[in-house]
């Protein structure tokens, strides 16, 4: 149904919706409710009558069978109309109807979250083939003209390699392991871009051992440093910052935020658009399969920069 005020029609929202619904519902029922009072009404004065004249007629006795068959049809409807929540009301088959949806819904999202899982681990298992051969590139740059610079990104190119491995093994890491990988990430890219990369972590130290996906944050520090900060001169900062956001909103233990901010060219002129990574799009599909829509992600402008927060439940 649609309400139209100005000679358009447009969709009803969801309140409006439920409330056309429950009217639908609450009109039936009066009407249920009165056809039963007065098929009760009638049974009172006919099935009387009935028996007047069968016993005044003298033949062999006929009511009783008008009164039973009546009877139990008006037993049954009273029954569908006041035992809404016995086998012969409505409000049972609704309830039947909802358990058998839920159930259905279960099994879809149990799916959804199981090949979303596996895209993880499949995305996780790889490494973006640019990324290796730049790095490869740029250790063997540096052997000779710079070999202490050389060993220190090979050391944090094996420290990023195992942690990328065991986040591909595990389908839930910790906020600590993320950190180290990111750590190893902006270690990687500073040497290479020098000063022009400052980066910062901020994270609450009660928070560490925090149950968190894999790769959350990575795709949003590698947006930040492609779209941001190479493409400017003088290069910028990336900061990164978890705490704690009390609250019912999503459970007793409240929320966990978030943030990845730099102060580069701003996220609207230089999107990801170029189909590597992980796009925002996906991520969003990924936090809504993993924490089963309870996860919010925001785009927000830093002036400069930008900055997107992640909110999961706890």
């Amino acid at each position: 149904m649609n309400v139209s005020t100005t000679g358009e029609s447009r969709p009803l929202s969801y309140a409006e919706a439920h409330y056309q619904e429950s009217l639908r519902i609450a009109r039936k029922r009066v009407k249920d409710i009165r056809s039963f009072y007065i098929s009760a009404s009638m049974y009172a004065v006919i099935i009387p009558i009935l028996w007047v004249i069968n016993l005044s007629t003298g033949t062999r006795l006929w009511a009783q069978w008008a009164t039973i068959g009546w009877g139990l049809g008006l037993v049954v409807q009273g029954l569908t109309v006041f035992a809404g929540r016995s086998f012969f009301g409505t409000e049972w088959e609704q309830k039947k109807v909802d358990e058998i949806m839920a159930r259905e819904k279960l099994k879809v999202v149990s799916s959804e979250k199981q090949l979303m899982q596996a895209q993880m681990r499949m995305l996780q298992a790889q490494i973006e083939p640019h990324f290796l051969f730049n790095t490869l590139a740029n250790i063997q740059s540096l052997i000779n003209r710079s070999p202490e610079r050389a060993n220190l990104m090979l050391d944090n190119f094996i420290a990023y390699l195992r942690q990328s491995l065991s986040a591909s093994r595990s389908q839930e890491g910790t906020v600590k392991q993320e950190m180290e990988l990111l750590r190893h990430y902006l270690e990687l890219i500073k040497i290479r871009m020098g000063e022009r990369l400052q980066f910062g972590f901020e994270v609450d130290p009660a928070l560490e051992a925090a149950p968190l996906a894999p790769m959350l944050l990575q795709p949003l520090v590698e947006n930040a440093i492609k779209h941001g900060l190479e493409p400017k001169v003088e290069g910028g900062r990336v900061d990164v910052r978890i705490a704690r956001e009390s609250g019912v909103a999503n459970g007793a233990g409240g929320q966990m935020r978030l943030t990845v901010r730099d102060n580069g060219l701003g996220f609207g002129e230089h999107a990801d658009s170029a189909g590597t990574g992980v796009g925002l799009a996906n991520l969003r599909e990924r936090l809504a399969v993993l924490y089963d829509g309870r996860a919010t992600l925001t785009v927000a402008d830093a002036s400069p920069g930008t900055e997107i927060t992640i909110r999961v439940p706890m």
